[in-house]
């Protein structure tokens, strides 16, 4: 494996993922009113959220809405303690959760009113399919959102790599997901740019690691390869977190599509 290649540090991943995704989560809230409105959802719907993590979101559009919500992650112990956490606070009886591999979903066709697939629908097996599960699985004309994070800048390969690996999710650019979309059978395809409404509470310097950061980051790198490539992986690390701080390389986008109810034609 060459030096580039050194695994990150957990503290690397952590930081990396708080600077990214933490841009929007001042913005969740007006970004689940900007859903709910999407989805049209409302009491008497029912509506799936995918990738739902923690499933906080998914409670929230369930309170809001009073729509019926369903959550689904991967992650079984999430969804676990998403449920014993509902189940405590007894204030949002029409959602639930579920673990499901997200491309293979444990649902019926089109018994959705609308559904939602969260960023860690990237980290699917096949992306694609997850997103034809979305359509699959919800009525004919009913919407589906994608809110995902969006390549905005060229990186090259290795760049490109080291971010989807920090991150933990296989990012792609817009026109992607709309192709995805639209192999899916979804129709009316429409982009809301969110990445500038997610830079207003940024700060202008990039966050820095601490010595003890810098030291974690260099013995692995030193245990690997020796000296050089311990201080070159600082000096990656430290260059990648600035732009990805500083720069619009990761965007953010509702992509909304509309299923359409007749099978498509070759």
């Amino acid at each position: 494996m060459p030096a580039s290649r050194v695994p990150p540090v957990p503290v690397v991943l952590r930081l990396v993922q708080s600077v990214v995704l933490g841009r929007w989560r001042g913005s969740v809230e007006t970004l689940y009113r900007e859903l709910a409105d999407l989805l049209e959802a409302e009491a008497g719907k029912d509506v799936l959220v995918s990738g739902c993590g923690d499933g906080r979101n998914a409670e929230w559009l369930a309170l809001r809405t009073h729509a019926s919500v369903i959550g689904v992650d991967p992650d079984s112990a999430r969804m676990n303690a998403a449920a014993v956490r509902v189940a405590k606070e007894r204030n949002a009886t029409t959602v639930s959760f579920q673990s499901a591999p997200l491309d293979d979903l444990p649902f019926d066709d089109a018994v959705f009113d609308g559904a939602i697939g969260e960023p860690v629908l990237a980290a699917a097996s096949n992306p694609a399919r997850a997103v034809a599960e979305l359509a699959r699985v919800v009525k004919p004309y009913a919407p589906v959102v994608l809110c995902q994070l969006t390549w905005n800048a060229d990186f090259d390969a290795d760049e490109r790599e080291a971010v989807v690996e920090r991150l933990g999710l296989g990012l792609r650019h817009v026109v992607e997901w709309k192709q995805m979309m639209r192999e899916a059978g979804l129709v009316d395809i429409e982009v809301d740019d969110w990445t500038d409404r997610g830079m207003r509470g940024r700060v202008d310097s990039a966050p820095r690691f601490t010595l003890r950061e810098k030291l974690q980051i260099a013995s692995r790198a030193w245990r690997r390869f020796g000296w050089r490539a311990a201080r070159d992986a600082v000096d990656r690390e430290t260059q990648l977190l600035h732009d990805l701080s500083q720069e619009r390389a990761v965007g953010f986008h509702l992509i909304r599509g509309v299923k359409w109810p007749h099978p498509r034609t070759p």
